[in-house]
């Protein structure tokens, strides 16, 4: 029962998003930019991307991210919940 409890207070939490079509731009412009590249390729970019975000961020903002990843833990199959995991395991955020 805690699952699907999990799974509806994550989806509560994403109910309100709205994107505005500049932001479905940027995310589809993303996803083809990354389509051709490794798994460890990526995994370079998120730590790049995470420096950047990091130096560019209020402490708050930065933490709130990292909230929002670990609220879609309930959404995720196994084998994403071992990536995001990894990904927090590189970025010391585990």
């Amino acid at each position: 029962m805690e699952k699907d409890e999990n799974i509806n207070k994550a989806m509560d939490e994403f109910k309100e998003f709205q994107p505005s079509e500049e932001q479905i731009e940027i995310i589809e412009g993303l996803a083809e930019s990354y389509s051709d590249k490794s798994e460890d390729d990526i995994f370079v970019e998120i730590i790049k991307m995470n420096e950047d975000m990091e130096s560019k961020m209020s402490q708050e903002e930065y933490e709130a991210i990292f909230e929002k990843l670990n609220s879609i833990r309930p959404l995720l199959n196994e084998e994403q919940l071992k990536k995001l995991d990894k990904i927090l395991y590189i970025l010391g955020k585990d």
